[in-house]
């Protein structure tokens, strides 16, 4: 195992592990990447859903006058779902298929299967109804979790296991919370939220540092016929804590990032289609001087079938 490898735990640090369930790194909120609705949960239907997801970093280094670099990429397929319960009270369940593929000058590794399963109960502590052109409307949905540990973890520090960052799975149970306020007028919105994740010790006794994300959005709101078209911009930022292996703080773990992100949302009859893209401003890992390592753009892309009619006005309804 070259010294690259080894450091490349802090350039894994963004995608979830089973996010992080694979964004494969479960050092920064990116492994909460499951879990950021933004503004697709402003309706009071069922739904069944796939959201694409991929990530890229580089790293590189100089050792013993040779560069040894790695281009990685993260890919995750989200299977998701969500059940009303009531106007105000949800069940969303997420599960991830991931595939990870680390490219370098020394290393070529490549995992791929199920990862961590996620499910989340919603209530919405805000909800006012009426015409978003007359006056501001206002929605707030807060929710709490768990992450089960279904995915494969092994956890060694040798040559012959991938290192904790790449794996599928974390091992481990672990909880979110998430607050998601919407609110708007003459159709323009904004759209503000945040998720927290509590990770907790694997039977290795090894532990993902906590992670959380937030997200800030502009939107606009066009309609034609019965089609609804939402253009999105925003800033985004993630933050993992570091690692710990039997209580001791590991390196190269941890890092925070902050992006700028556009999107559209399409919505026509009980069908909806989301893309994003996010390309990095501000990047932050915790890594040693003499390596490099660098956060590329992320692209995600989401398709939605909502089941069920949706309640009167809300604060979308125009």
């Amino acid at each position: 195992m070259t010294k690259l490898f080894k450091y490349l735990i802090a350039m894994q640090l963004l995608i979830i592990n089973a996010q992080n369930s694979a964004f494969a790194c479960d050092a920064c909120g990116c492994a909460l990447g499951g879990f950021n609705f933004g503004i697709i949960p402003q309706n009071e239907a069922h739904f069944v859903g796939l959201k694409y997801s991929r990530a890229h970093f580089y790293a590189d280094m100089m050792h013993g006058g040779e560069l040894e670099f790695s281009n990685d990429l993260y890919q995750r397929m989200d299977f998701m779902g969500r059940i009303a319960l009531k106007e105000r009270l949800q069940i969303n369940a997420i599960l991830p298929y991931m595939y990870n593929r680390m490219n370098g000058s020394h290393e070529k590794e490549q995992l791929s299967g199920l990862g961590d399963p996620m499910a989340m109960l919603n209530y919405k502590l805000i909800d006012q109804k009426g015409n978003p052109m007359d006056a501001w409307l206002h929605n707030l949905w807060i929710g709490g979790g768990i992450k089960a540990p279904l995915a494969h973890f092994e956890y060694a520090q040798s040559a012959q296991l991938i290192n904790p960052n790449f794996q599928l799975g974390s091992g481990s149970w672990d909880y979110l919370a998430l607050a998601n306020y919407t609110s708007m007028k003459n159709r323009w919105g904004i759209n503000l939220e945040a998720v927290y994740k509590v990770n907790t010790a694997n039977s290795q006794n090894y532990r993902f540092g906590n992670q959380y994300n937030t997200q800030a959005s502009v939107f606009y709101m066009t309609k034609k016929g019965n089609t609804q078209l939402i253009p999105v911009a925003g800033l985004y930022h993630e933050h993992g804590g570091q690692h710990t292996f039997e209580g001791f703080l590991q390196g190269n773990s941890g890092g925070r990032l902050t992006m700028a992100q556009i999107g559209l949302q399409v919505q026509t009859g009980t069908w909806m289609l989301h893309g994003n893209f996010q390309n990095p401003l501000v990047q932050d890992f915790n890594s040693d001087a003499h390596v490099t390592i660098e956060a590329k753009g992320r692209f995600s892309l989401t398709l939605v079938k909502f089941i069920g009619k949706k309640s009167g006005n809300n604060v979308f309804t125009l």
